[in-house]
């Protein structure tokens, strides 16, 4: 006979099991960012994205790091290409879809945390942000 789980029980085991797959997904998938963090650090310096434009941000977390928000599923954030410096001032980075199979329906921000390029020297940096299955291409402010 198979034990009979409540619903407190299945919904508690399927969130673990959400969480799980939400925190070990982006292992290993190619990114080329030093860290991918859910949500907004506390060491974030720069524009807070409103989730309903759903446009990326730039940021700084500290003098050797600067970091991209992008809004959509928390268990199925964008994966970013290593950063490809333009010139001395700029950089681009090219988003593409998450490796995940399930994905949650949310509107969630996720850090993208990159080391700072040693040619990057001038200041401000542009940070060109795109991705590989749309066409808009963003130009974000990195003071």
């Amino acid at each position: 006979m198979t034990p009979r789980r409540s619903p407190a029980t299945a919904g508690l085991i399927a969130s673990l099991a959400l969480a799980l797959f939400a925190v070990t997904g982006c292992a290993g998938d190619g990114s080329g960012a030093a860290s991918t963090v859910q949500g907004i650090p506390d060491s974030w310096n720069g524009p807070v994205p409103d989730p309903l434009t759903g446009q990326p941000a730039a940021g700084w977390i500290d003098d050797d790091e600067f970091a991209v928000i992008t809004m959509g599923s928390g268990s199925c954030p964008p994966v970013p290409s290593e950063p490809e410096v333009a010139d001395a001032g700029a950089v681009h980075i090219e988003f593409g879809p998450s490796p995940n199979d399930i994905c949650t329906a949310d509107m969630s921000p996720t850090t993208h945390v990159f080391a700072l390029p040693d040619e990057l020297t001038d200041r401000p940096i542009t940070v060109t942000i795109t991705y590989r299955d749309y066409d808009e291409v963003y130009e974000l402010p990195l003071p």
